[in-house]
């Protein structure tokens, strides 16, 4: 059902690989909390490696606890590529025949989309003095790299989403069963999911805590239980064996709110309708020491981009209260 990319480490994996991390800094620490100057120069010499090992740990835990997978198609391209999918929207069906009587010819037809993708990159200045005085850790950076990724990224998916499921009826054909719905009741959580399931496999909820976990939890159909490959990614239970995902979004200072609404709660059928594309533009990754100011600097570039292609395989539950 999911197709989660594997990390090269595992989670403990990933711990031990962030402890060597530190200690790879930890030449800048000198007498009485002070910055060793000729630690400088050391980390100036090894910068492509160090910044090699910061942006493999980013990745592995980007990749071992992003849910995006559930949400949607995640596929990798080539920077020198431009993309485009074919959906089928014909079908074949079997007419009356007369004896003797020409046959009537069908032909499959088929939509086209292309995907565009932009450029991104996160940067960060690692200062030295504060690694020195112990307020600072290589390993801190890394986790917050990974967490602005993962935030950005999921915004982006649910962004795109939002922007291409329109208003309007399903494809069961019955009253009440639409594309979006006003409010998490029980009644249109059961009509959402009812109507993902008629056509797709096992939908996955996701929001932010606060727009699931007070409402869900007091329906008729709740579970604690849990798969273990969502575990990581955010999972707290089920609804009618639906897995619920809550998607970590903590408070951002510079923009003064949640990336991601407090309002609005998504369902995606198990039969993706959208796609997030990654291009690999690592080569573009870039470390720098800086001896004016004993800074480590170290950037990820990002190419992505995300087609919603078939709407009705998404629902959106909002004005949540």
């Amino acid at each position: 059902m999911f197709k989660f990319k594997t990390a090269s480490r595992g989670l403990d994996e990933l711990k031990t690989a962030k402890t060597e991390l530190d200690e790879m800094f930890a030449i800048v620490k000198g007498p009485n909390g002070h910055l060793n100057k000729k630690a400088v120069q050391h980390l100036d010499q090894r910068r492509y490696e160090i910044a090699e090992l910061i942006l493999q740990l980013v990745n592995d835990e980007v990749l071992l606890t992003d849910p995006t997978a559930s949400l949607v198609d995640v596929q990798d391209g080539d920077i020198r590529n431009n993309y485009v999918w074919q959906q089928m929207n014909s079908s074949l069906r079997v007419v009356a025949r007369s004896y003797g009587t020409k046959p009537l010819s069908q032909r499959l037809t088929f939509k086209e989309w292309s995907i565009s993708t932009s450029h991104k990159e996160v940067a960060v200045e690692i200062p030295l003095e504060e690694v020195a005085c112990g307020r600072v850790t290589p390993s801190m950076v890394t986790a917050a790299i990974a967490d602005a990724i993962k935030r950005y990224r999921i915004a982006a998916v649910l962004d795109g989403v939002d922007a291409g499921v329109p208003s309007g009826a399903d494809h069961t054909g019955k009253v009440g069963y639409t594309l979006r719905y006003s409010g998490m009741t029980q009644d249109n959580l059961d009509n959402a999911l009812d109507g993902l399931l008629d056509e797709g496999d096992t939908p996955v909820i996701f929001g932010r805590h606060i727009a699931l976990a007070p409402a869900i939890r007091d329906f008729t159909g709740w579970s604690n239980e849990t798969l273990r490959e969502l575990e990581s990614r955010g999972q707290i239970g089920t609804y009618h064996s639906a897995p619920v995902v809550t998607l970590k979004d903590q408070y951002h200072l510079r923009e003064g709110a949640h990336l991601i609404s407090a309002t609005k709660a998504y369902i995606a059928s198990g039969v993706k309708g959208a796609i997030f594309m990654t291009k690999d533009v690592s080569f573009l990754d870039w470390a720098v020491v800086d001896p004016r100011t004993s800074t480590f600097g170290v950037g990820t570039r990002l190419e992505d981009g995300v087609l919603v292609w078939d709407p009705y395989q998404y629902r959106i539950i909002e004005n949540i209260s």
